[in-house]
């Protein structure tokens, strides 16, 4: 494996400590061990696994408990878990399935059965999980799947089109890395502000380039634009050298290679809801949230623009 992974496990069993901490570290993982899943859940944000291992049931772990209580959370709703079981119990295992746990290991602990299964799992991920590479957040094809399966279930609920003007000119002038470096924190705003003022549903994903949409309540969506936002503007000039900002913008040659003036980077925010109209299908809401954001950078300012008409189609 090209980078190193982070596996979280929860065992409260020493001998199995022994056997993960021991095979893993031999393989090149890092290896964070928890106790407790009251310690654990505490901790699951800071540590930011590749994938959590769990017993699946001991007087201090409680392995499904924890699962659907992690999955209720945005940024570990595709977070690969791997659940120890008792051998030989069907019945534990169907419902680990019926749970959405992505595998089982039969206890007692084997290490070669334990490496394999950890390697398949996350290999599986690698290929049929759109995450992306940088900012590790699900793609395009998991958020058309999450905001299909809350049409399905006739949630209501928004969706937030994040972009940055003049992104590809800031690459250029200051390079690839001070990009990726502002990427990771706009993605760290947004993924801040939902777990503050977000709700159950929310849910971030980073499709490409400068391009984020995250999804939440109806109730919540304006507030958490508006910090977005505002924290975004308060902290964006750190990615600049003094002299860009004592002269208020960047110089960047066109392709004539004459030098243009490109002011400072800025946040646009389109947003729609199913509020007021029925959405059948991702392709709808994402149409409208697209050319509200696109509407929003006319406008020159961070903002974001919400969709306020009350019927549709609006053509």
């Amino acid at each position: 494996m090209s980078q190193k992974k982070k596996i979280l496990a929860i065992i409260e069993e020493s001998s199995s400590q022994d056997i993960i901490a021991s095979s893993l570290t031999k393989e090149g993982f890092e290896i964070k061990i928890y106790s407790s899943s009251e310690e654990a859940l505490k901790n699951l944000y800071k540590e930011k696994p590749d994938l959590v291992i769990i017993d699946h049931l001991s007087p201090h772990v409680n392995g499904l408990e924890f699962c659907m209580e992690i999955r209720k959370n945005f940024l570990f709703r595709y977070l690969p878990l791997i659940i120890l079981v008792p051998k030989d119990n069907p019945s534990i295992k169907e419902e680990c399935i019926q749970k959405g746990i992505d595998e089982f290991i039969e206890k007692p602990l084997n290490s070669q059965d334990l490496l394999f299964r950890i390697k398949v799992v996350l290999q599986r991920i690698f290929h049929y999980q759109d995450i992306h590479p940088l900012t590790k957040l699900p793609g395009f094809s998991s958020l058309i799947k999450e905001i299909n399966s809350l049409i399905d279930k006739k949630e209501i609920f928004g969706v937030a089109y994040a972009d940055l003007s003049n992104f590809r000119k800031f690459n250029e002038y200051y390079g690839f890395e001070r990009g990726d470096k502002v990427l990771l924190f706009v993605s760290k705003i947004i993924k801040e502000v939902l777990q503050e003022l977000g709700s159950e549903i929310d849910f971030l994903s980073h499709i490409g380039n400068d391009d984020f949409i995250f999804i939440s309540s109806v109730e919540s969506i304006e507030d958490i634009c508006e910090q977005i936002i505002n924290t975004f503007s308060e902290n964006i000039l750190i990615f600049y050298d003094e002299k860009d900002k004592n002269q208020g913008f960047i110089l960047v040659k066109d392709r004539k290679g004459k030098l243009v003036k490109y002011p400072f980077l800025r946040i646009h925010i389109g947003v729609v809801t199913n509020q007021l109209y029925p959405f059948v299908s991702p392709a709808q809401i994402l149409q409208i949230a697209t050319e509200l954001k696109d509407y929003a950078k006319k406008l020159g300012k961070s903002m974001y623009v919400k969709e306020r008409r009350k019927s549709y189609p609006f053509y």
